[in-house]
């Protein structure tokens, strides 16, 4: 069953956020969404995500899933307060907890901080499928880029995160601490592996050589 995919594009840091959502029963996910952030200041505000929250009441829509591909390193996340507004529950891959302990002690935390995912509503696991109204969303973990990253497969759309950008900017990159180049191309063939028709939904397109930027590229492209 094909769902309703609108992208919203944060463009201070070329961030592809996605509301995903059945036309049947009007259940919705939010995925990746961003939180506007100034590093000089601190300050952080929720314009890019108010947006999102319009559009999603403006289609009389309830959100029930606000999925994050991975923990993002160049953006902030804008889901406890989407999730604040609009409920629904936050979900990431469970290899959120691998990433945390390599920044708890790469940022110095504590031992108080907890490296069991709780921050998170649900992890998902390998081939774990959940529901959108009629749609389901099946989990592929996609690692290399992060220890956490994870695909989603929604019907013939794939939302792949950092895992893969558009054709003409290559791969994601793989230097964050807990990063595998190996991992990351052994992801990528996986996600090869799907029908060549399959949508490519992006987190990020930085549109190299000035063209305008895309969120979406196709398996086979």
């Amino acid at each position: 069953m094909s769902a309703d995919i609108r992208p919203f594009l944060h463009q201070p840091t070329s961030t592809w956020s996605y509301v995903v959502s059945d036309r049947e029963t009007r259940a919705a996910a939010i995925i990746d969404p961003a939180l506007d952030f100034d590093i000089h200041s601190g300050r952080c505000w929720t314009a890019a995500a108010d947006e999102i929250i319009a559009h999603v009441q403006r289609e009389r829509l309830a959100v029930e899933w606000i999925l994050e591909t991975h923990a993002h390193a160049d953006h902030l996340t804008a889901a406890p307060y989407l999730k604040s507004v609009l409920g629904g529950r936050v979900a990431i891959g469970a290899g959120i907890r691998k990433v945390q302990q390599v920044f708890r002690e790469v940022f110095d935390l504590g031992a108080g901080f907890p490296v069991n995912g709780s921050q998170f509503d649900h992890l998902l696991g390998e081939g774990e499928e959940i529901r959108i109204g009629s749609l389901v969303a099946r989990a592929i973990p996609t690692p290399g880029h992060t220890n956490d990253s994870l695909s989603y497969l929604i019907g013939d759309a794939v939302f792949v995160g950092d895992t893969i950008f558009m054709p003409d900017g290559g791969t994601a990159r793989c230097d964050f601490p807990g990063g595998d180049a190996a991992l990351l191309y052994a992801s990528i063939r996986r996600l090869y592996e799907l029908p060549p028709e399959t949508r490519v939904f992006v987190c990020h397109d930085y549109g190299p050589g000035g063209r305008e930027l895309r969120c979406e590229t196709t398996i086979g492209a």
